[in-house]
């Protein structure tokens, strides 16, 4: 018996270290500044400018994002949005892309506390030149924590993509992050996003630096 368990666990570290060489990791790095205007009370309007950046730190592409939400009730909004994505190449011709999608966000607070829900429909699944387009539902929940006398509120979450037109469950994507209140006007915001991607040996790590300012 003994033996056996020795074979198996021989077994199992070559296949673990198998799938540890054949599997990509790619890291990314993000930053962005998010201008937020309400012209009535429900209304929300925002123009975020993004740029993302390759392994190396050189610049990969620039997203220009537009976005309107209105809060219908307290725990209930619905929004569009549009994004205008520019790849520059040094050897090819530059690509640009247009990319929509609407979503339903439920968000309720119970005490410190707040979980959220948001479908979305959208044309792209967050990625970068590299994908055929397709359409996708994105499910995505999470939870916030508004921690008593202090500026941070800290959020952990996962997101999956689910494309319409291929095998169903695409990628699976894993967040974790923190806002920092600066004042009422300004915040920062920090996180981490984990793409597990299920038909691939494939896997994107995304560290993204946020600055919100809202009139």
């Amino acid at each position: 018996m003994e033996k056996k368990y020795i074979i198996i666990l021989i077994i199992l570290g070559i296949v673990s270290v198998n799938y540890a060489q054949t599997t990509i990791n790619e890291f990314q790095g993000r930053t962005s500044a998010e201008i937020i205007f309400k012209p009535i009370k429900k209304l929300s309007l925002s123009f975020s400018p993004e740029l993302r950046f390759d392994e190396d730190f050189s610049i990969d592409n620039y997203h220009f994002q537009l976005q309107a939400d209105y809060k219908f009730s307290k725990v209930f909004k619905a929004g569009v949005r549009y994004r205008f994505v520019v790849n520059p190449r040094d050897v090819k011709d530059t690509e640009y892309a247009s990319r929509y999608g609407v979503f339903l966000k439920f968000k309720k607070e119970f005490n410190d506390f707040s979980p959220f829900l948001r479908l979305s429909y959208t044309n792209d699944a967050d990625e970068d030149f590299k994908t055929e387009r397709s359409n996708y539902l994105r499910y995505k929940i999470g939870v916030q924590y508004d921690i008593p006398k202090c500026k941070i509120t800290p959020a952990i979450g996962l997101e999956a993509f689910q494309e319409l037109s291929g095998d169903g469950l695409y990628k699976m994507r894993y967040f974790a992050g923190a806002d920092y209140k600066i004042n009422k006007k300004n915040s920062i915001g920090l996180d981490y996003k984990f793409d597990y991607y299920r038909t691939s040996y494939y896997n994107k790590h995304i560290v993204n630096l946020t600055y919100k300012f809202k009139f």
